[in-house]
């Protein structure tokens, strides 16, 4: 029985010493890593939304590509409007053999045709070709302004997970400085033999577990911090830190929304569904071109005959056309109407993915809006005195470490899911814009 009590005692302190060793050497590699960054002392710059917003319209990479591709499809639309040049043939006799001279050009009786075609396109096919180019030009344009919703979408949300998670990252630097300087307290009152083994345990494991709930977040942090690099285009030495007003905060609400209206901002302002829509159109603007490629183009010519014909210095009209006796373009006409019909089913399955997207958004944020609004926010206040007392009275011993540690993480959990719910808040505002493709509350 007594060699059973004393393995009992030896593995409970060899538990305790390996808890120990765990939180310092985790809060050693803590301070190192604060070290390191203090002697890196990288550069920071605050930025609101709005600027976030100017500077990625102005620098992000991806965006300036894209926009080039409209410009691509601009010069695309100057090249349709250009007529067919005209082709000249020039014939000649080598060698006369009467003569006996090569190239005679100016000998009377030397032979010399000289031929001028133009093509003349009938049935409005340049017309048509320049109405396909600019519904080209307007498809660039909507993958542009699509690439645009997209992009801010994501550079708002990483805004704002950058935000908050900076503010939980400051609860729990608040709770490891306080926890640690009671630890600390409880060391020296432990080596005194003041206070029992078991608290102060669970003191430094509570603390360890805190450091490293910390360090997740440092990670996210991270992450964040450099999608926001990727995406305002900024060197990755620098630090970027949002700014956020109350005012910001609670300006906007869901509840000020309409879900009829969303549905006609996303009509105008999804610029993929357009896209497909512009699909749509420049297939039957191909239907039409086609058709005018069943009618045959008109050729024109000009000849000169030097020698050749039943009278010299020859000159000749003439006019050519191909007979659509055989080949009427029967094949790319049907193929035309079918892609018509493809179009049309697709545009049609697009404009329901839309308007489901809108509900699904905006279903989201009302019921994230209901949950925020009746949260207490005087709560969170009113608990931050009350674990400055808790703090203030454990030191005292009027409470225990059960107590303390429970009041500690309550406050902790509070702190963390209330930044939470205001990041969820606004994160479904951004969902919303995301899918009817614009502001709602500007529009």
């Amino acid at each position: 029985m007594i060699l059973r009590l004393v393995t009992t005692f030896v593995f409970s302190i060899r538990s305790v010493l390996i808890v120990w060793l765990a939180l310092f050497l985790s809060m050693s590699f803590s301070e190192a890593q604060t070290q390191v960054a203090s002697s890196v002392s990288p550069d920071t710059i605050r930025l609101t939304l709005a600027q976030a917003d100017e500077q990625f319209k102005a620098h992000n990479l991806t965006v300036l590509a894209t926009q080039l591709g409209i410009n691509e499809n601009k010069a695309y639309e100057i090249q349709s409007q250009l007529r067919v040049n005209p082709a000249v043939y020039v014939e000649t006799m080598p060698y006369n053999q009467q003569t006996k001279e090569v190239l005679p050009f100016r000998q009377s009786s030397a032979q010399q045709v000289v031929q001028v075609q133009q093509l003349i396109r009938l049935a409005g096919k340049r017309n048509k070709q320049l109405a396909i180019a600019r519904t080209n030009t307007e498809l660039a344009s909507d993958r542009f302004y699509d690439l645009l919703r997209t992009l801010t979408y994501q550079l708002h949300t990483t805004f704002y997970d950058l935000y908050y998670t900076r503010q939980t990252l400051n609860v729990y630097n608040e709770e490891i400085a306080t926890l640690q300087q009671t630890v600390s307290l409880y060391q020296q009152q432990y080596s005194k033999g003041n206070v029992p083994l078991k608290d102060l345990t669970r003191l430094k494991a509570y603390l360890f577990s805190l450091t490293t709930e910390r360090q997740q977040l440092l990670s996210k942090l991270i992450d964040d911090q450099a999608d926001l690099t990727v995406l305002l285009n900024t060197n990755p030495s620098v630090t970027i830190q949002p700014i956020i007003g109350s005012g910001l905060i609670n300006q906007f609400s869901v509840n000020t929304l309409n879900l009829s209206r969303l549905f006609q901002l996303a009509d105008q302002h999804r610029f993929d569904l357009k896209g497909y829509r512009d699909l749509a159109k420049q297939e039957e603007q191909n239907l039409s071109l086609q058709r005018a490629m069943a009618v045959p183009d008109l050729t024109l010519q000009g000849t000169y005959d030097r020698n050749g014909s039943y009278i010299p210095n020859y000159f000749g009209v003439g006019v050519g056309i191909n007979l659509p006796v055989l080949n009427k373009n029967q094949g790319n006409i049907q193929a035309a109407k079918v892609r018509i019909q493809s179009s049309q089913q697709t545009v049609n399955a697009y404009t329901l993915q839309v308007d489901s997207d809108v509900e699904r958004a905006y279903a989201k944020a009302q019921q994230t809006e209901q949950l925020y609004r009746t949260f207490d926010q005087q709560f969170n206040d009113d608990f931050g005195r009350l674990i400055d007392g808790v703090t203030t009275n454990y030191k005292k011993q009027n409470i225990d470490v059960v107590e303390f540690l429970d009041f500690f993480d309550s406050y902790k959990s509070s702190q963390v899911q209330f930044a939470q719910l205001q990041n969820n808040r606004m994160q479904s505002l951004e969902e919303i814009s995301f899918a009817v493709g614009t502001n709602p509350f500007q529009n």
